[in-house]
């Protein structure tokens, strides 16, 4: 494998996205626990494979594979972050599928970077109010629980509006997943899919479109997550002086919740971690929670307004973000209590 700095990266990917029909760069923001070249190992014992090489001080190249199915591209080791760019060698739709289900195999080793809808539409304002600037949304995605998304076109020759979109999340009491846009900045132009998830998606652009993504939207996204992730970490229960001291999180579900709306949540919940209902009654819910594949737990207490998380002994911030993500797919005008 050639050696290659970061910038060369970035600069080889400018001229790939700014010369004509190109399969789209899957761009994942991920955190882990572990270094690049343990993946191997790690993906071996989760049913899945991984080559990967050293090809530059804290860039890799990679290979992830889940049985007949691969994709390939570079992992780059930000010590707090990493980013995983995957070029399609065929399908755009396969490559996307393999990279999400692959991650999924290698959880808790790697765990995906969530921000809010709210911060997606301020990744959005911001855009927006760069000097010189058109931002031309194509479409958006909203979505609830286990549930098909709804792709949405935005219309024709309509600005960009903060409100349209709030608008529609809350007549449809849908959770805003994705938006497709266009950037433009004098000569500069880029195309792209932003995600709350952490899963971008670069069609193409100007001569330098992938670096000025890199520059204007991917650092935004990771200065966003940063944080979300320092407020959910160490937030397990402790003992200071004899006191058990909780950091329990209080969320607004941004609706009266009904006995039934409840249930379904604790169903919905068991589905995909080891819960156990100690009471269900009207107007309270209380379900204990263990994360499958790092252990963690949390009692979830459940009221007409409002939904408490408190954390016990292990409460990675891996799992308190994926729950809290969960739980804003359930009731997706939830919003933290501050």
């Amino acid at each position: 494998m050639e050696k290659m700095s970061l910038p060369q990266l970035y600069s080889m990917l400018d001229v790939q996205y700014s010369s004509g029909e190109v399969n789209p760069l899957h761009i994942f923001t991920v955190f882990s626990k572990v270094h690049p070249l343990d993946l191997p190992s790690l993906a071996a014992e989760a049913g899945a494979g991984s080559v990967v090489e050293d090809v530059w001080e804290n860039i890799y190249s990679i290979t992830l594979s889940l049985r007949k199915r691969y994709a390939q591209g570079y992992l780059v080791d930000h010590k707090r972050f990493w980013s995983i760019l995957i070029k399609p060698i065929e399908s755009s739709v396969v490559a996307g599928n393999v990279s999400e289900s692959w991650l999924e195999h290698l959880y808790p080793a790697i765990y995906r970077s969530y921000i809010k809808s709210e911060q997606l539409l301020d990744m959005l304002d911001y855009l927006n109010n760069v000097p010189d600037s058109k931002l031309e949304l194509m479409g958006y995605v909203l979505r609830i629980y286990k549930e098909p998304e709804t792709r949405k076109a935005w219309p024709r020759g309509k600005p960009y509006s903060r409100d349209f979109i709030e608008d529609e999340i809350k007549r449809q009491n849908l959770l805003l997943e994705a938006v497709n846009f266009v950037y433009k900045v004098g000569l500069m132009f880029f195309k792209a899919r932003l995600s709350n998830d952490g899963h971008f998606v670069f069609y193409r652009g100007s001569e330098t479109a992938f670096s000025d993504f890199q520059r204007l939207v991917l650092t935004a996204f990771t200065e966003i997550s940063l944080r979300n992730h320092d407020y959910f970490s160490n937030r397990e229960r402790r003992i200071i002086e004899g006191e058990a001291v909780v950091s329990q999180i209080s969320l607004n579900p941004g609706q009266r919740l009904s006995k039934s709306d409840l249930e379904n949540m604790a169903l919905q919940l068991s589905h995909d971690y080891a819960a156990t209902i100690l009471y269900a009654g009207n107007p309270w819910l209380l379900v204990n929670l263990i994360d499958r594949g790092d252990g963690s737990s949390f009692d979830i207490h459940g009221y007409q307004d409002e939904i408490q998380i408190v954390p016990f002994n292990r409460a990675s911030p891996g799992s308190l973000m994926k729950l809290f993500n969960k739980i804003c797919e359930l009731f997706p005008l939830t919003v933290i209590k501050e």
